[in-house]
């Protein structure tokens, strides 16, 4: 019985000791981005006088959803039952993507949910994979979500996550930045998840003034006003872009349906996943939302894509005065590659 009783001490000890050397590594590689960082070009092309950018524009915007979250996928998270898909699927999804990209050739290319050797996607360098992919095009890359390991879910853990919004561009900006949003979830579930963020590049005109181009992921899954913090701080950031005179384009997946979109009763009840309307008065008037109404370009990942889906739109653009929208058109690739559909914005800056 003393054997048993110290056999069960040593195992319960070392169960503390594990725990306790998994928090405090946790706490030591905890990612603590400061408000504003400046970002690096990955491209490896030479640096020298930046270009002004042209008076058309089409920009490319794409949850692409790490390229884990294909048609064939459904996510723990969101009431599924799945944590990943295999490794050649990933590559499947990730080479689709890129195919699309190229078919489009955008002169800007807004990505969000990009990994860099995360467990989920195999260690696969997505991000390198971008740069061998478009040499001609800067590469910028903001991290929103790193942690050395995710515990969740406890039979299947996620594992280590490195995953961030990508911002690529054939005309090299004046500079880039990664804004912090002013959104962060309790501690210690922090560690273990997104620190949302805005990355912004400002580009040179041809008459010497400046643009910016904004790459957005916000918060999905809120636990108490965290999107209407992100909302408010990026509706001052732009009321100062508007004051200053300097035109802006923001674009990403905002996690938020658009003004005078209607969602369904089966959006709006979910119990896992559910997307609230865009509080347009927290961006102060300073621009218009760009988005195409006749398509949907996020898919629910409760089940994998089929007929029994639930689709909505959380990927759109928010445009300020200055540019005239010549196009905006959702690009429907039956969610194959991606939970999410990517969205081709045209425009053209009145000078």
């Amino acid at each position: 019985m003393r054997h048993t009783m110290h056999f069960v001490l040593y195992i319960l000890a070392a169960a503390v000791a594990a725990f306790t050397i998994f928090l405090l590594t946790a706490v030591i590689t905890d990612y603590r981005p400061a408000e504003r960082v400046v970002l690096q070009d990955r491209s490896g092309l030479s640096s020298g006088a930046a270009e002004a950018l042209p008076d058309s524009l089409s920009i490319l915007c794409w949850n692409i959803g790490y390229g884990g979250l294909g048609d064939d996928m459904d996510f723990f998270y969101d009431g599924g039952t799945q944590v990943r898909t295999s490794r050649e699927r990933t590559l499947a999804n990730i080479d689709g993507i890129i195919a699309e990209i190229r078919r489009h050739s955008p002169d800007i290319i807004l990505l969000q949910e990009v990994d860099e050797c995360s467990r989920r996607t195999y260690c696969i360098n997505e991000v390198e994979m971008l740069q061998e992919a478009f040499p001609d095009y800067h590469i910028y890359l903001a991290y929103n979500y790193k942690s050395f390991f995710v515990p969740i879910p406890v039979k299947a853990p996620m594992g280590r996550v490195a995953s961030g919004v990508v911002l690529m561009s054939r005309i090299e900006p004046e500079e880039v930045y990664r804004w912090q949003y002013p959104s962060r979830f309790p501690w210690p579930v922090s560690m273990f998840n997104l620190k949302r963020c805005l990355l912004t590049a400002t580009f040179r005109l041809a008459d010497g003034g400046s643009i910016v181009i904004g790459n957005t992921h916000n918060t999905a899954y809120d636990t108490g006003g965290m999107r209407t913090a992100e909302i408010r701080w990026l509706g001052g950031l732009t009321a100062r872009l508007a004051s200053e005179g300097t035109p802006f384009i923001i674009g990403g997946d905002w996690n938020q349906f658009p003004p005078d979109y209607i969602p369904s009763a089966a959006e709006t009840d979910d119990p896992h996943f559910t997307t609230v309307a865009l509080d347009t008065a927290l961006l102060q008037g300073t621009g218009r939302i760009a988005w195409d109404s006749s398509a949907r370009t996020l898919r629910h990942l409760n089940v994998p894509y089929g007929p029994e889906s639930v689709l909505t739109v959380t990927d759109y653009f928010y445009v300020s005065d200055g540019f005239s929208v010549d196009s905006v058109n959702v690009i429907d690739l039956g969610f194959r590659y991606s939970d999410h559909q990517p969205v081709l914005l045209k425009v053209t800056f009145r000078q």
